[in-house]
């Protein structure tokens, strides 16, 4: 006798946060402490210690090699705007750091900085190269195929509503996800505004588990609520996302006529399959590997990278 599968019901749910640049929503009023811990945050993953003054004379020594003999304001400006892209018509450091791991690995990790240079030289060297930060990301930029050390960038507004196809990173299910779990995905393929590459394949993305619905008697299914929250640019700026109305479609055309939907929505497998894939009794299954599309929730000013010829 066959068995019966139960109808599922999963319901994805976006909350929109604005969105901040890689380090701070407005860097210029930042407090000078602050902006200290934020840089190390993204060169280290963690706050080192000492006083302003000795976390300031590391930073310098491990991004430029040398420690400047500037005001400890100035200093501490200068090196946030070098970080995150202060000069518009250059590609930051951040910019680049992003660029150099798409065109080697096809992704975008969150790692510390250093974390990402070291992992990156070991990729196409075998091993880690001594020297500064910036001079290391140089070369590493000029093994990227821009020869001069120079990607080429533009700012462009990737306008609301821009239909993203995003995978899941990691396996859902009804049975060991909880409220509260991040959801993280990626970016499925490139996305440009004309000749302007803002969002690359492998651009992680973030999410959270708001409700988790157990199977129960009398047909109840079981149900994720999702809360899509953003993903990441080029130029680490956090694009806010939700699902709409052209994602729904989107993802519909993807699977074909006969996909059967999930609460509204169609999930396809990491092989294609659809639907009833993904029914465990009457729990909810989403694998890792599975896909579907989310679109953007608000025009968004990036610094993209131009496609090269």
């Amino acid at each position: 006798m066959k068995k019966k599968i139960a109808s599922l019901a999963l319901s994805l749910i976006f909350s929109m946060n604005a969105a901040v640049p890689v380090f701070a929503a407005n860097g210029a009023t930042l407090p000078a402490a602050e902006k200290v811990a934020a840089m190390e945050k993204m060169l280290y993953g963690t706050n080192q210690s000492g006083s302003l003054m000795q976390r300031m004379d590391s930073l310098e020594d491990d991004v430029y090699g040398t420690v400047t003999t500037n005001g400890v304001l100035e200093r501490i400006n200068n090196m946030y705007d070098y970080l995150d892209g202060d000069d518009k018509s250059e590609a930051s450091f951040n910019t680049r750091l992003n660029v150099v791991e798409w065109k080697f690995q096809e992704s975008m990790s969150n790692e510390p900085a250093k974390t990402r240079i070291e992992k990156l030289e070991k990729f196409v060297s075998g091993s880690t190269v001594g020297g500064s930060l910036s001079d290391r990301l140089d070369e590493l930029t000029k093994l990227a195929s821009y020869q001069n050390g120079s990607i080429p960038v533009s700012n462009v507004s990737l306008p609301k509503d821009s239909v993203i196809k995003i995978e899941f990173m990691e396996t859902l299910t009804t049975k060991q996800s909880r409220m509260g779990d991040s959801v993280n995905f990626k970016a499925a393929d490139n996305l440009y505004v004309n000749d302007v590459l803002v969002l690359p394949k492998g651009a992680r993305g973030t999410g959270v588990i708001k409700k988790v619905s157990q199977p129960g008697i009398f047909g109840k299914d079981g149900k994720i609520d999702i809360e899509f929250t953003s993903i990441s640019s080029i130029d680490g700026t956090q694009i806010p996302v939700t699902v709409g109305e052209l994602s729904k479609q989107q993802v519909k055309t993807a699977a074909g006529a006969g996909a059967a939907t999930i609460g509204g929505l169609v999930i396809l497998g990491p092989v294609g399959l659809v639907g009833g894939a993904f029914v465990k009794g009457a729990g909810v299954t989403i694998p890792a590997g599975s896909f579907t599309f989310v679109q953007t929730a608000s025009d968004v000013e990036i610094q993209g990278v131009v496609a090269q010829e």
